[in-house]
């Protein structure tokens, strides 16, 4: 059947609407041509849940893949659409439309995100915020709540979506606002019941952010947090210690000989006027020369630990240090020229690169030798805190309460298998982690770290924090990201592969849990999965009804999302 006019493909493979009406064209005609339609936000979800269906492996099931699927199926990336409107400027309600971005990403592929046309900056610059944020600002608004992201609270959520806007699978555009029976599903859609076009938000009142961090060993002696027990008066449970503060993160690295715990920590005060206020910001890594050469020596020391061929080793590494030098061009052009600073950028990294290669080839060869280092090399990158020296910040919170801007997505390219549990099972599920961490060694263990922080609970009937106030969800979860360095080889979600150990230790214990959708979910025994979400989401069901009633033609639903979430496809 013949369609409307849609507007051209680019040539990097996407499609580039850069209003509703090229939206719904697009979602039109590939009902009416039997294909899929996927929209890319920032894609730091991996890349199976984000686009179509892949074609002949690409693209990989990675995070920050850009090349989307060759073939007809439609990729869409929203940069063309990232207007801000003030509706009640007064008021704090504001509409923005999907291909906005919460910051600026410093490798955006379209080139168009910059810290000015950023959400987050914008409504700063009026005197409002929104309530939490995850350790990046580089998602859409749009991507940010499709996959239910979350930062680390029991005390704050992203509460203040009162509406989307959204065309769904028959080219039909409507509102979807808070208190609509629809608007809970929509809350986390994977993008399965439309399109988003813009989101309407009630914002609160601009606040800084003041906090510190420490490193420590994981005893119960050094460590501020009863990591593994019920915790007293002077020292609270880790339950205790979520509960009571605003914001706040660990990180947890549980190796031997390495054993510790970074601690992040964070209240809010409301906005001091901009003369009587200091800014120290958190960064975890300096905007500098020297910060990045710190991630490209960790770098090159983690893809070392992931890989056991020269092979696999050369090609990463490599990648790496284009990357390094890439980020200090962007340095130095505003201070030195473009030229001076391309020519310097190239030199400087030459020069880390001979002085790196004998040792790259010998931990290559003998790859048992680095992790024989490990314990020695660890304190290095992450050393213990000094007793009453923390690392001490206050800054505006777009900028330091998400801790993990300042890291380099390719260089320090992290993924993750992020699980929810109620956080009335805190103690429990540390000490299974760390039982199997003794017993498994580093098989277990790894070569990177664990993150564990809080999240609310939520009303979204996908969300892994979904309570409806009377189960054992309502009191919000602790979470557990287990970390996974993306120059590692192979894949962790496989059977048998990293992953599964952690999944499994907690099924076989019957500690309840659920899973970020945007992040590694297991890639096998779906069917088994499958009734696995349906027992632990009660309202899963429902949204399946839904999905089908909102997509007849099942443009959005991916082989990826149909394995996931039923156990099966539909053809």
């Amino acid at each position: 059947m013949a369609s409307s006019h849609i507007i051209a493909r680019g040539t990097d493979g996407y499609y580039h609407p850069e209003n509703e009406d090229d939206v719904i064209a697009l979602v039109k005609y590939a009902a009416e041509n039997a294909l899929q339609v996927r929209v890319r936000g920032a894609g730091h979800s991996v890349g199976w849940s984000i686009f179509t269906d892949p074609v002949d492996g690409r693209p990989q099931n990675m995070i920050c893949e850009t090349e989307p699927p060759v073939g007809p199926n439609i990729n869409i990336a929203l940069d063309q659409m990232y207007a801000l409107d003030w509706i009640d400027e007064a008021g704090g309600i504001a509409e923005a439309e999907a291909g906005i971005h919460l910051g600026k990403v410093p490798d955006d592929p379209f080139g168009v995100s910059t810290q000015e046309n950023s959400l987050l900056y914008q409504l700063y610059q009026k005197g409002w915020a929104i309530n939490d944020l995850g350790g990046i600002t580089h998602q859409t608004i749009s991507g940010f709540t499709a996959t239910g992201s979350a930062g680390g609270s029991l005390t704050y959520s992203l509460d203040n979506v009162i509406a989307f806007r959204v065309v769904d699978g028959t080219g039909n555009i409507t509102w979807v606002e808070k208190g609509d029976a629809e608007f809970d599903a929509m809350s986390l859609s994977l993008g399965l019941l439309g399109i988003v076009t813009k989101v309407r938000l009630k914002l609160a009142p601009m606040y800084n952010i003041y906090g510190q961090e420490v490193t420590t060993s994981i005893t119960k002696t050094d460590c501020p947090i009863d990591l593994f027990g019920p915790g007293d008066a002077t020292q609270p449970s880790m339950r205790r210690f979520f509960e009571m503060t605003p914001y706040s993160r660990m990180m947890w690295w549980p190796q031997k000989k390495t054993e510790r715990v970074v601690i992040w920590q964070a209240v809010r005060n409301p906005a001091a006027q901009p003369e009587a206020f200091m800014p120290a910001p958190y960064q975890e890594f300096t905007p500098d020369l020297g910060g990045q050469a710190e991630q490209l020596l960790a770098s090159i020391f983690f893809t070392t630990l992931g890989n056991n061929s020269i092979f696999q080793e050369m090609p990463k590494i490599g990648r790496n240090f284009k990357q390094f030098r890439s980020n200090v061009a962007k340095l130095w052009s505003d201070k030195i020229g473009g030229f001076l600073a391309s020519f310097l950028s190239w030199l400087i990294t030459v020069v880390i690169g001979i002085i790196m290669m004998i040792p790259i080839i010998i931990f290559a060869l003998f790859p048992s030798i680095i992790r024989a280092l490990f314990p020695y090399a660890l304190p290095i990158f992450q050393p213990m805190t000094k007793p009453g020296k923390p690392t001490m910040f206050q800054d505006y919170y777009w900028r330091s309460l998400c801790m993990d801007n300042t890291a380099d997505d390719v260089m320090m390219g992290t993924e993750f298998t992020e699980i929810w549990i109620p956080i009335q099972h805190s103690e429990r599920a540390m000490n299974l982690l760390n039982d199997m961490f003794d017993t498994a060694g580093s098989p277990a263990t790894g070569y990177y770290a664990t993150e564990v922080y809080g999240g609310a609970p939520s009303s979204a009937w996908l969300h892994p924090a979904y309570t409806d106030g009377s189960d054992e969800y309502c009191h919000g979860c602790v979470r557990f990201d287990v970390f996974w360095y993306r120059n590692n080889d192979s894949d962790p979600n496989l059977k048998h592969a990293f992953f599964q150990q952690y999944w499994n230790v907690f099924l076989d214990n019957n500690v309840p849990f659920r899973l970020h959708w945007g992040k590694f979910v297991p890639g096998y025994d779906f069917p088994f999965w499958a009734r696995y979400y349906q027992d632990n989401l009660p309202k899963l069901a429902n949204f399946l009804t839904l999905r089908a009633a909102r997509d007849p033609h099942n443009i959005f639903f991916t082989e990826y999302w149909q394995l996931r979430l039923m156990g099966r496809t539909l053809s």
